[in-house]
């Protein structure tokens, strides 16, 4: 199965959309979400800090501010 990694932090009403969409296409079709919260860790702060919500796809691409979905589901569900 394959992994997403999501970036998020509290407070952040795109990222609460993004995730809606991912835990939407995630009930559709199984994947596995690992979701993190970059204000607990100082690097991913600094790396991504106005960049979320982002989406690593499983090819190492990201996704900033919103999910396209063809591009996810290109990624995700296409071996």
């Amino acid at each position: 199965m394959v992994t997403v990694r999501f970036y998020t932090r509290r407070g952040c009403h795109l990222c609460e959309i993004a995730e809606a969409v991912l835990r939407t296409e995630q009930a559709r079709r199984p994947f596995i979400l690992d979701v993190f919260d970059i204000d607990t860790d100082p690097e991913l702060a600094d790396l991504y800090g106005l960049l979320v919500p982002v989406t690593v796809l499983p090819n190492g691409d990201e996704m900033h501010y919103r999910v396209d979905l063809a591009r996810f589901r290109a990624s995700v569900f296409t071996s």
